[in-house]
């Protein structure tokens, strides 16, 4: 259900802090993600009007699919996109070039061109080479893969990159499922082997900002509210101890915004 009443002062930071940069559905997914309250791209529209709040960002909004892939990969995509629903083809995509690309990228990208699968409805349905292993090519083709046989770019358990979005270094758990499912973070993989699955609406946090020095003693396991005080104050340092203190510091700042919050209701 959408917002209908104000936002605290608490809302309206956190949409300060991460306006610079983003279009409002993106601000608008952010803030539901935070405070679990379904909001819109107008809503959030509405009150960066009213609070004076920019985001800083072209008239003309760059899809997520401009420049995505270069010659080669899109030539790859046009030749195997027959018969392969969006996430399959990703996943293909990804295993052939090593990128991280999602299935709702590979769909806006083929809209955009007006390119088709060749399967009805909303790609919904089970693709002709279900069951199948290879690219779907009635009669065979020369990508297909024999029974047993696993491609030239097949990466064992265990292999590691690094992702190129964001310099985390990912590590490969599983051969099957999803791409998400067989590359994980390897930050997260090390710490929820010591400390179980990360809780929902936290995450793992480098305490010395540094993506490779991946050890138990740099991880700190934080809450999204503490993570967005965090981001928001610039309490996050090249030190650990300096992020720890960062840390406490993010949550004396949540103290003092609930405390406001009761006496405001009262």
């Amino acid at each position: 259900m959408s917002r209908r009443y104000s936002y605290s002062k608490e809302e309206i930071d956190f949409v300060r802090s991460v306006a610079p940069g983003k279009y409002n559905d993106e601000i608008a997914a952010l803030f539901t993600e935070m405070f679990g309250s379904q909001v819109t791209a107008g809503q959030m529209k509405g009150l960066k009007s009213n609070h004076k709040i920019k985001s800083y960002v072209p008239t003309r909004r760059v899809t997520e699919d401009d420049g995505l892939f270069n010659k080669e990969q899109q030539e790859f995509i046009k030749e195997n996109v027959k018969g392969l629903l969006n996430q399959d083809l990703a996943n293909l995509v990804n295993e052939k070039f090593d990128l991280s690309i999602t299935a709702q990228q590979v769909k806006a990208w083929k809209n955009r061109r007006h390119i088709s699968s060749g399967l009805k409805g909303s790609e919904g349905m089970d693709p002709p080479n279900k069951g199948t292993k290879g690219l779907y090519n009635v009669g065979g083709n020369k990508t297909s893969f024999k029974p047993g046989q696993k491609p030239v770019n097949y990466k064992p358990v265990g292999s590691e990159r690094i992702d190129s979005k964001d310099g985390y270094t990912l590590v490969k758990v599983q051969d099957n499922g999803d791409w998400h499912e067989r590359w994980r973070h390897k930050h997260v993989v090390l710490w929820e082997k010591e400390n179980g699955p990360v809780p929902e609406g936290h995450a793992v946090l480098f305490a010395d900002q540094n993506k490779q020095n991946i050890t138990l003693e740099n991880l700190i396991l934080v809450s999204r509210r503490q993570l967005a005080i965090i981001n928001k104050n610039d309490l996050a340092f090249n030190d650990a101890e300096s992020t720890k203190l960062g840390l406490t510091m993010a949550d004396i700042h949540l103290k003092i915004g609930e405390r406001k919050r009761k006496d405001e209701a009262q």
